[in-house]
């Protein structure tokens, strides 16, 4: 019967961690080229977006995509969403142009023009996954 308990008492566990990393919500951002190392690639999106962090070197096309938890908005709202980015907003490419590229480059995307000083940068926010 105490092996009945026991393993019922493991199971849960088992279950309960389970269950936990399913709720986990990612955000994931391409950092780049990466030399075919995932540690190199790892130790920039931890420096990136903290320890949770992962980055993995993809060695076909030597890509580093980071994963990082979802939810470091400020709001309840932004809990919800990850940010990102879809290059430069001018001349050639203004608001409905970055909010176009955000939709297709980010699942649930949507964008917006945001000025760095001089600069407009097409900022994206997308559902985390």
């Amino acid at each position: 019967q105490a092996f009945s308990l026991l393993f019922f008492i493991i199971f849960f566990i088992m279950f309960a961690s389970v269950e936990n990393k399913m709720n986990t919500k990612t955000c994931m951002e391409n950092l780049g080229y990466c030399e075919g190392t995932s540690q190199q690639c790892d130790e920039r999106c931890k420096a990136k977006h903290g320890p949770e962090a992962e980055g993995e070197c993809d060695v076909k096309d030597l890509t580093c995509t980071c994963f990082y938890p979802c939810g470091q908005g400020s709001s309840p709202l932004e809990f919800e969403k990850c940010y990102g980015g879809a290059g430069v907003c001018g001349d050639k490419c203004g608001p409905p142009c970055c909010n176009q590229n955000c939709a297709e480059k980010y699942y649930e995307g949507s964008g917006f023009c945001d000025s760095i000083g001089h600069i407009y940068l097409c900022k994206c926010q997308y559902t985390c996954f």
